[in-house]
Protein backbone atom coordinates (compact mmCIF):
# COMPACT_ATOMS: atom_id res chain seq x y z
CA UNK A 1 0.00 0.00 0.00
CA UNK A 2 3.03 2.72 0.61
CA UNK A 3 4.62 1.82 -2.37
CA UNK A 4 1.05 2.45 -4.46
CA UNK A 5 0.83 5.46 -2.18
CA UNK A 6 4.05 7.18 -3.32
CA UNK A 7 4.01 6.45 -6.93
CA UNK A 8 0.62 8.53 -6.48
CA UNK A 9 1.89 11.26 -4.91
CA UNK A 10 4.99 11.06 -7.58
CA UNK A 11 2.63 11.11 -10.47
CA UNK A 12 0.28 13.72 -9.37
CA UNK A 13 3.64 15.91 -8.28
CA UNK A 14 4.86 15.14 -12.08
CA UNK A 15 1.48 15.90 -13.21
CA UNK A 16 1.44 19.27 -11.59
CA UNK A 17 4.75 20.34 -12.67
CA UNK A 18 3.82 19.55 -16.15
CA UNK A 19 0.98 21.87 -16.27
CA UNK A 20 3.10 24.88 -14.41
CA UNK A 21 5.60 24.35 -17.19
CA UNK A 22 2.85 24.30 -19.80
CA UNK A 23 1.06 27.64 -18.15
CA UNK A 24 4.20 29.59 -17.94
CA UNK A 25 5.74 28.35 -21.53
CA UNK A 26 2.65 28.41 -23.74
CA UNK A 27 2.06 32.30 -23.51
CA UNK A 28 5.92 33.16 -24.37
CA UNK A 29 5.59 30.45 -27.11
CA UNK A 30 2.53 32.06 -28.34
CA UNK A 31 4.12 35.77 -28.04
CA UNK A 32 7.01 34.67 -29.69
CA UNK A 33 5.63 33.07 -32.81
CA UNK A 34 3.24 36.30 -32.98
CA UNK A 35 6.42 38.29 -33.03
CA UNK A 36 7.57 36.08 -36.08
CA UNK A 37 4.74 36.27 -38.07
CA UNK A 38 4.63 39.97 -37.66
CA UNK A 39 8.24 40.16 -38.79
CA UNK A 40 7.46 38.25 -41.91
CA UNK A 41 4.74 41.56 -42.29
CA UNK A 42 7.40 43.78 -42.33
CA UNK A 43 9.96 41.59 -44.90
CA UNK A 44 7.10 41.09 -47.08
CA UNK A 45 6.90 45.16 -47.27
CA UNK A 46 10.55 45.38 -47.83
CA UNK A 47 10.10 42.95 -50.94
CA UNK A 48 7.39 45.13 -52.10
CA UNK A 49 9.71 48.45 -51.99
CA UNK A 50 12.91 46.65 -52.85
CA UNK A 51 12.29 43.97 -55.16
CA UNK A 52 15.20 41.59 -55.48
CA UNK A 53 17.69 41.78 -58.26
CA UNK A 54 17.54 39.08 -60.83
CA UNK A 55 21.21 38.02 -61.39
CA UNK A 56 21.47 36.87 -65.10
CA UNK A 57 22.46 33.66 -66.01
CA UNK A 58 25.42 33.39 -67.20
CA UNK A 59 25.46 31.16 -70.99
CA UNK A 60 27.11 27.49 -70.77
CA UNK A 61 30.47 27.84 -72.34
CA UNK A 62 31.11 27.22 -75.65
CA UNK A 63 32.82 23.40 -76.27
CA UNK A 64 35.73 23.08 -78.49
CA UNK A 65 37.16 20.63 -80.70
CA UNK A 66 40.51 19.58 -78.74
CA UNK A 67 43.01 20.71 -81.40
CA UNK A 68 44.72 17.59 -83.94
CA UNK A 69 48.33 17.23 -83.22
CA UNK A 70 49.29 18.71 -86.92
CA UNK A 71 47.72 21.81 -85.20
CA UNK A 72 49.53 21.68 -82.44
CA UNK A 73 53.37 20.92 -83.86
CA UNK A 74 55.44 23.25 -83.61
CA UNK A 75 56.39 24.62 -87.45
CA UNK A 76 59.68 23.01 -88.83
CA UNK A 77 62.34 24.79 -91.06
CA UNK A 78 64.93 23.37 -93.57
CA UNK A 79 68.46 22.97 -92.41
CA UNK A 80 71.48 23.70 -93.81
CA UNK A 81 73.53 20.14 -94.22
CA UNK A 82 77.11 21.68 -93.20
CA UNK A 83 80.21 19.24 -93.53
CA UNK A 84 83.46 19.37 -91.43
CA UNK A 85 82.35 21.51 -88.83
CA UNK A 86 82.98 20.63 -85.08
CA UNK A 87 80.52 19.59 -83.04
CA UNK A 88 80.87 23.04 -80.66
CA UNK A 89 79.43 25.43 -82.86
CA UNK A 90 81.07 28.99 -81.57
CA UNK A 91 78.95 32.29 -81.30
CA UNK A 92 79.36 34.80 -84.11
CA UNK A 93 81.01 37.96 -82.73
CA UNK A 94 77.44 40.02 -82.94
CA UNK A 95 76.35 37.65 -80.57
CA UNK A 96 79.07 38.13 -77.99
CA UNK A 97 78.17 40.55 -74.80
CA UNK A 98 79.69 43.91 -74.64
CA UNK A 99 82.71 44.92 -72.91
CA UNK A 100 81.93 47.16 -70.11
CA UNK A 101 84.25 50.25 -70.29
CA UNK A 102 86.20 50.50 -67.76
CA UNK A 103 85.78 53.90 -65.62
CA UNK A 104 87.68 56.61 -67.21
CA UNK A 105 89.57 59.15 -64.80
CA UNK A 106 87.51 62.78 -64.14
CA UNK A 107 83.77 60.74 -64.48
CA UNK A 108 83.99 58.43 -61.10
CA UNK A 109 81.74 62.14 -59.47
CA UNK A 110 79.60 61.64 -62.73
CA UNK A 111 78.75 58.18 -62.33
CA UNK A 112 78.35 58.16 -58.51
CA UNK A 113 75.66 60.82 -59.20
CA UNK A 114 73.79 59.27 -61.54
CA UNK A 115 73.34 55.87 -59.07
CA UNK A 116 72.38 58.28 -56.13
CA UNK A 117 69.25 56.58 -54.18
CA UNK A 118 66.70 59.35 -53.99
CA UNK A 119 63.80 59.55 -51.60
CA UNK A 120 60.11 58.33 -52.60
CA UNK A 121 58.18 61.64 -52.97
CA UNK A 122 55.93 62.43 -49.74
CA UNK A 123 58.25 60.21 -47.47
CA UNK A 124 60.96 61.84 -45.46
CA UNK A 125 63.98 58.85 -45.33
CA UNK A 126 65.83 58.48 -41.95
CA UNK A 127 69.11 59.74 -43.70
CA UNK A 128 70.59 61.44 -46.05
CA UNK A 129 70.58 59.05 -49.60
CA UNK A 130 73.37 57.03 -49.66
CA UNK A 131 76.32 58.12 -52.45
CA UNK A 132 77.64 55.24 -54.41
CA UNK A 133 81.76 55.44 -54.28
CA UNK A 134 84.22 53.91 -56.63
CA UNK A 135 84.87 50.69 -54.00
CA UNK A 136 83.17 47.17 -54.40
CA UNK A 137 80.86 47.49 -51.84
CA UNK A 138 76.90 47.04 -53.08
CA UNK A 139 75.17 50.58 -52.51
CA UNK A 140 72.39 51.08 -49.59
CA UNK A 141 68.94 51.22 -49.95
CA UNK A 142 68.05 54.30 -47.52
CA UNK A 143 65.22 53.37 -44.50
CA UNK A 144 61.83 55.39 -45.37
CA UNK A 145 59.86 55.98 -42.64
CA UNK A 146 55.93 54.90 -42.80
CA UNK A 147 53.46 56.71 -43.82
CA UNK A 148 50.74 57.35 -41.31
CA UNK A 149 47.13 55.98 -42.68
CA UNK A 150 44.72 59.05 -43.13
CA UNK A 151 40.78 57.55 -42.17
CA UNK A 152 38.76 57.36 -45.27
CA UNK A 153 36.00 59.71 -46.14
CA UNK A 154 32.39 58.32 -45.81
CA UNK A 155 31.68 57.37 -49.72
CA UNK A 156 28.01 56.61 -50.34
CA UNK A 157 27.14 53.39 -51.51
CA UNK A 158 25.09 53.14 -54.12
CA UNK A 159 21.45 52.60 -53.13
CA UNK A 160 18.56 50.01 -54.50
CA UNK A 161 16.00 51.85 -56.61
CA UNK A 162 13.10 52.50 -53.80
CA UNK A 163 9.18 52.30 -54.77
CA UNK A 164 7.29 53.76 -52.13
CA UNK A 165 3.88 53.49 -53.49
CA UNK A 166 2.70 50.45 -51.55
CA UNK A 167 3.90 51.88 -48.33
CA UNK A 168 1.64 55.00 -49.18
CA UNK A 169 -1.14 52.98 -50.36
CA UNK A 170 -1.15 51.32 -46.91
CA UNK A 171 -0.71 53.89 -44.71
CA UNK A 172 -0.89 57.62 -45.46
CA UNK A 173 1.51 58.13 -42.71
CA UNK A 174 4.45 56.71 -44.47
CA UNK A 175 7.26 58.40 -44.52
CA UNK A 176 10.55 56.94 -44.64
CA UNK A 177 12.47 53.96 -44.66
CA UNK A 178 14.95 53.45 -42.03
CA UNK A 179 17.92 50.40 -42.93
CA UNK A 180 21.36 50.06 -40.43
CA UNK A 181 23.28 47.84 -42.62
CA UNK A 182 24.27 44.56 -41.25
CA UNK A 183 21.30 44.81 -38.45
CA UNK A 184 18.13 43.85 -38.87
CA UNK A 185 16.59 47.67 -38.91
CA UNK A 186 14.84 47.78 -42.14
CA UNK A 187 11.37 49.29 -41.10
CA UNK A 188 9.06 51.72 -42.51
CA UNK A 189 8.77 55.16 -40.15
CA UNK A 190 5.75 57.08 -39.79
CA UNK A 191 4.96 60.46 -39.25
CA UNK A 192 2.36 60.97 -36.49
CA UNK A 193 1.51 62.32 -33.42
CA UNK A 194 -0.77 59.19 -32.56
CA UNK A 195 1.92 57.55 -30.31
CA UNK A 196 -0.71 55.23 -28.38
CA UNK A 197 -1.54 53.91 -31.78
CA UNK A 198 1.71 52.95 -33.40
CA UNK A 199 2.95 51.44 -30.11
CA UNK A 200 0.48 48.58 -30.86
CA UNK A 201 0.00 48.56 -34.03
CA UNK A 202 1.73 47.92 -37.20
CA UNK A 203 1.85 50.01 -39.70
CA UNK A 204 -0.38 47.59 -41.54
CA UNK A 205 -2.82 48.52 -38.70
CA UNK A 206 -2.74 44.85 -37.55
CA UNK A 207 -2.42 45.22 -33.52
CA UNK A 208 0.61 43.88 -32.16
CA UNK A 209 3.27 44.54 -29.79
CA UNK A 210 5.99 45.30 -32.09
CA UNK A 211 4.10 48.55 -32.88
CA UNK A 212 5.84 50.79 -35.85
CA UNK A 213 8.85 53.18 -36.11
CA UNK A 214 7.28 56.45 -35.86
CA UNK A 215 8.86 60.25 -35.40
CA UNK A 216 6.39 63.16 -33.89
CA UNK A 217 5.07 65.85 -36.42
CA UNK A 218 7.75 68.33 -35.11
CA UNK A 219 10.30 66.45 -36.75
CA UNK A 220 10.21 67.72 -40.47
CA UNK A 221 11.94 65.47 -43.41
CA UNK A 222 11.20 67.56 -45.91
CA UNK A 223 12.92 70.68 -44.38
CA UNK A 224 14.48 69.26 -42.90
CA UNK A 225 14.56 70.20 -39.17
CA UNK A 226 18.09 69.71 -37.56
CA UNK A 227 16.75 67.00 -35.97
CA UNK A 228 15.04 63.75 -36.73
CA UNK A 229 13.90 61.72 -33.96
CA UNK A 230 12.60 58.18 -34.32
CA UNK A 231 10.93 55.96 -31.79
CA UNK A 232 10.88 52.22 -31.60
CA UNK A 233 10.39 49.31 -29.34
CA UNK A 234 12.68 47.33 -27.43
CA UNK A 235 11.36 43.63 -26.81
CA UNK A 236 12.58 41.15 -24.27
CA UNK A 237 11.86 38.16 -26.11
CA UNK A 238 12.57 39.25 -30.33
CA UNK A 239 15.02 41.29 -31.80
CA UNK A 240 12.54 43.35 -33.95
CA UNK A 241 12.17 46.63 -33.81
CA UNK A 242 14.36 48.70 -32.56
CA UNK A 243 15.90 45.83 -29.73
CA UNK A 244 19.60 45.80 -31.74
CA UNK A 245 20.21 49.29 -30.40
CA UNK A 246 21.11 48.31 -27.00
CA UNK A 247 24.04 46.11 -28.96
CA UNK A 248 25.51 49.70 -29.30
CA UNK A 249 26.32 50.07 -26.12
CA UNK A 250 29.37 48.02 -26.82
CA UNK A 251 31.87 49.89 -28.78
CA UNK A 252 33.19 47.08 -30.31
CA UNK A 253 29.38 46.49 -31.99
CA UNK A 254 29.18 50.28 -33.08
CA UNK A 255 32.45 49.73 -35.31
CA UNK A 256 31.22 47.17 -37.45
CA UNK A 257 27.58 49.41 -37.39
CA UNK A 258 28.36 53.08 -37.74
CA UNK A 259 26.06 54.20 -40.43
CA UNK A 260 22.40 54.63 -40.72
CA UNK A 261 20.53 54.97 -44.20
CA UNK A 262 17.01 57.01 -44.53
CA UNK A 263 15.47 56.86 -47.46
CA UNK A 264 12.57 59.74 -47.05
CA UNK A 265 9.77 60.74 -49.57
CA UNK A 266 11.93 63.69 -50.19
CA UNK A 267 15.45 62.25 -50.78
CA UNK A 268 17.72 59.94 -49.08
CA UNK A 269 20.32 60.72 -46.45
CA UNK A 270 23.64 58.65 -45.00
CA UNK A 271 24.36 59.51 -41.36
CA UNK A 272 27.28 58.21 -39.10
CA UNK A 273 26.52 57.69 -35.74
CA UNK A 274 28.55 60.16 -33.22
CA UNK A 275 26.99 58.89 -29.74
CA UNK A 276 25.42 56.24 -27.90
CA UNK A 277 23.62 57.69 -24.69
CA UNK A 278 21.75 56.17 -21.23
CA UNK A 279 19.55 58.75 -19.94
CA UNK A 280 16.15 58.54 -18.11
CA UNK A 281 13.12 60.10 -19.47
CA UNK A 282 12.57 63.28 -17.58
CA UNK A 283 16.21 64.39 -18.16
CA UNK A 284 15.89 66.25 -21.00
CA UNK A 285 13.82 65.99 -24.48
CA UNK A 286 16.23 64.20 -27.25
CA UNK A 287 13.59 64.85 -30.05
CA UNK A 288 13.82 67.84 -30.13
CA UNK A 289 13.85 69.03 -33.73
CA UNK A 290 14.35 73.14 -34.27
CA UNK A 291 16.83 75.58 -32.26
CA UNK A 292 16.51 79.58 -31.88
CA UNK A 293 20.39 79.26 -32.87
CA UNK A 294 23.38 77.31 -34.08
CA UNK A 295 24.42 77.41 -30.24
CA UNK A 296 21.62 76.29 -28.44
CA UNK A 297 22.48 73.18 -31.15
CA UNK A 298 25.64 72.79 -30.34
CA UNK A 299 24.42 72.74 -26.68
CA UNK A 300 22.78 70.16 -27.58
CA UNK A 301 24.87 67.89 -29.51
CA UNK A 302 27.72 68.75 -26.87
CA UNK A 303 25.09 67.68 -23.92
CA UNK A 304 24.67 64.24 -25.91
CA UNK A 305 28.50 63.65 -26.67
CA UNK A 306 29.56 64.39 -22.81
CA UNK A 307 26.83 61.61 -21.60
CA UNK A 308 27.69 59.26 -24.69
CA UNK A 309 28.91 55.84 -23.14
CA UNK A 310 32.26 56.08 -24.93
CA UNK A 311 33.94 58.50 -27.73
CA UNK A 312 33.12 58.02 -31.12
CA UNK A 313 35.83 60.55 -32.85
CA UNK A 314 32.76 61.55 -34.96
CA UNK A 315 32.39 65.47 -34.77
CA UNK A 316 29.48 67.52 -35.43
CA UNK A 317 29.46 71.09 -36.95
CA UNK A 318 26.65 74.07 -36.03
CA UNK A 319 25.29 73.48 -40.13
CA UNK A 320 24.79 69.90 -39.56
CA UNK A 321 21.64 67.94 -39.01
CA UNK A 322 21.59 65.40 -37.13
CA UNK A 323 19.23 61.89 -36.60
CA UNK A 324 17.63 60.38 -32.98
CA UNK A 325 17.18 56.86 -32.12
CA UNK A 326 14.87 56.08 -29.19
CA UNK A 327 14.34 52.89 -27.59
CA UNK A 328 13.66 51.98 -23.99
CA UNK A 329 16.39 50.41 -21.82
CA UNK A 330 14.85 49.23 -18.56
CA UNK A 331 18.77 48.11 -17.41
CA UNK A 332 19.39 51.56 -17.28
CA UNK A 333 16.77 53.39 -14.47
CA UNK A 334 13.72 50.82 -15.08
CA UNK A 335 10.61 51.75 -16.75
CA UNK A 336 12.05 55.28 -17.36
CA UNK A 337 15.28 54.54 -19.14
CA UNK A 338 16.18 55.04 -22.64
CA UNK A 339 19.05 54.63 -25.22
CA UNK A 340 19.80 57.09 -27.68
CA UNK A 341 21.58 56.61 -30.61
CA UNK A 342 22.30 59.64 -32.37
CA UNK A 343 24.01 60.34 -35.85
CA UNK A 344 25.24 63.25 -38.07
CA UNK A 345 24.39 63.76 -41.64
CA UNK A 346 26.99 63.08 -44.04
Amino acid sequence: MEKKSSRGQFFILTLMFIVGFLAFALPIISELSSYHADEEAYKEIALEIRPPVQTPIPPPPVRTAAPTPEATAEPSYPTKRVSNISPTVMPEESQLPEATPEPTPGNEEEKADSQAVLPTPGIRATHPPYRATTDTKPALTPTAAVATPTPMPLTPEPRPAVDFSPCLAENKDFVAWITIPGTKIDYPVVRSDNTAYYLKHLFSGKESKLGSLFSLKSSDYKKPSKNIAIYGHHLSNSDAMFSTLLDYKRKSYYAGHSVIHLDTLYGSRTYRIFAVVNMLVTDWDASTASFSSNDAFMRFVNRATDAALYDTGVQVKPSDHILTLITCDRSYGGAKGRLLVMAVEQ
